[in-house]
């Protein structure tokens, strides 16, 4: 029974700890995405108090990316693609029960010796977020959002890890053609 406790506990922690990004996307309907063959970055410069060589890290990952999907940079381009990166701390409660999950306590058996004592399990854990946007390089106009949240690790983030969140963030661009209305 212990050892059958613990190993729960373990598979528990294990799954908590490894997680996949949740993605988000949003698309402008009108945009002309198959005409898009060719990109620039909005932008060069690092913002100020940024880490440059995780920005370095994202704009591989993302150069690698849509070169694999047939894109080229180049100038002029037909898009231009820009990022944001993000992190946000949380506290992350869990509630175990009583003596774990297959023990009861004295009282439950009908001896009054009390009712046990609750597990609770308190982390502190950190959200990453992954902003892609892309604009139409004619009209400046916002074409395409996607996001990307997991948790990461406070050490530095690694590029499998990013390699990870932009793949699942860019796996959505092009959006699907739209429905057609019936």
């Amino acid at each position: 029974m212990i050892l059958r406790a613990a190993t729960l506990s373990c598979v528990i922690l294990l799954a908590s700890c490894t997680t996949t990004p949740k993605v988000n996307f949003d698309a402008d309907p009108q945009a002309q995405f198959g005409a898009y063959k060719t990109y620039s970055w909005a932008y060069n410069a690092a913002p100020q108090a940024a880490n440059p060589l995780l920005l370095q890290r994202v704009k591989t990952s993302v150069n690698a990316y849509l070169a694999s999907r047939g894109y080229t940079q180049g100038e002029p381009a037909d898009f231009a693609i820009g990022f944001t990166l993000g992190a946000r701390d949380r506290v992350e409660v869990t509630q175990l029960g009583g003596y774990g999950a297959y023990y009861r306590p004295w009282g439950a058996w009908g001896g009054g010796w009390g009712g046990g004592y609750g597990q609770v399990d308190v982390r502190n854990v950190t959200d990453g977020t992954l902003v892609i946007d892309i604009y139409d390089s004619k009209t400046k106009s916002p074409v395409w959002h996607g996001t990307a949240t997991q948790q990461i690790s406070s050490d530095a983030v690694s590029q499998e890890t990013v390699d990870t969140a932009v793949s699942a963030v860019l796996a959505n661009f092009p959006p699907p053609p739209p429905k057609a209305k019936k």
